[in-house]
């Protein structure tokens, strides 16, 4: 496993479909950049500029052309003709005649989520290869929430509505179950156990999730053999960067599954920041100095 948060493990199943089946290329799929509206904007900034030098221009020419020159009624032809020109090709061109294509140019696009940001024939495999491979939760756990999981499930709910917490997972070769912070049950199957470890333990200050502990080790290889992805984020970084948290889940989602709908959403939020993981001595020193205090209170819910 990495040394750093986030840290994402992937069964051997799930690394052999990785390599046998890679995402189809999307690249003459039609997606819509938000470069679109900004060019957009840019070209009408422009236009209005140039229209406010000719209009100075005209402003200048005309009466210095009607004080020099004769006959004044054809002087006025020509330059109501030369105005009517100038009208012409500055006034916008009526959205109506570009047509349907040429509309999603100037208006918000609206994606079509299963035509373009999924891959309904590489889901479909990856369902089939899935199936009866990775091991369900048995019941709903009774292990104490985190302090910080409450407002991060409400972030998750409203982007993965799939995503669940608090569940429980028989392991055979211990006499307690194993308890998921999260679960997240994609609809081709592929499921991620999302975890956010604190460095120790709030009432006992017990270190917590230490690398040198070899606890999560053991557990991450319970989760991977049956076939379970496990997504690492540290508990500062759920707090400071719940939505960089997000973006990293979906990617993984495109990655595995090709469905690049949550990706989509994300696509502004920034990378998430790595951090390194903990050893028993640090995470002493950090109980020490209620370190975690200095980033909780942050916490937006």
């Amino acid at each position: 496993m990495s040394k750093f948060y986030p840290a994402v493990i992937y069964p051997a199943l799930i690394l052999s479909f990785i390599a046998n089946h890679p995402i189809p290329n999307h690249e003459h799929y039609n997606f819509k950049s938000p470069s679109i509206l900004k060019s957009s904007t840019c070209n009408e900034s422009y236009l209005f500029k140039v229209n406010q030098v000719i209009c100075f221009l005209l402003g200048l020419l005309i009466p210095i052309s009607f004080s020099l020159l004769s006959p004044w009624w054809l002087i006025t032809i020509v330059w109501l003709s030369i105005c009517l020109g100038i009208i012409c090709a500055l006034s916008p061109i009526n959205p109506r005649k570009l047509g349907n294509q040429n509309m999603n140019l100037i208006q918000t696009p609206v994606l079509k989520t299963k035509n373009i940001l999924r891959f309904p024939e590489h889901e479909a495999k990856l369902r089939f290869f899935l199936a009866d491979q990775v091991v369900q939760p048995t019941n709903k756990s009774d292990a104490p929430t985190g302090v910080s999981e409450k407002g991060f499930y409400q972030i998750l709910r409203r982007l993965f509505p799939l995503v669940t917490q608090g569940m429980a997972f028989d392991n055979p070769e211990f006499s307690y179950p194993y308890s998921a912070d999260f679960i997240l049950v994609h609809e081709s199957g592929l499921s991620i156990d999302i975890e956010v470890d604190e460095p120790y333990i709030g009432d006992t200050k017990a270190p917590h999730h230490c690398i040198d502990q070899g606890k999560d080790d053991t557990r991450n290889k319970f989760f991977t053999s049956n076939n379970w992805v496990v997504i690492r984020f540290s508990e500062k970084q759920v707090v400071k960067y719940p939505y960089s948290c997000c973006k990293f889940i979906a990617l993984v989602l495109a990655r595995v599954a090709g469905d690049l709908t949550y990706l989509n959403q994300l696509g502004e939020i920034a990378d998430l920041p790595s951090e390194p993981m903990w050893n028993i001595k640090q995470a002493k020193k950090w109980a020490k100095a209620n370190y975690r205090k200095t980033y909780l209170p942050t916490y937006r819910k």
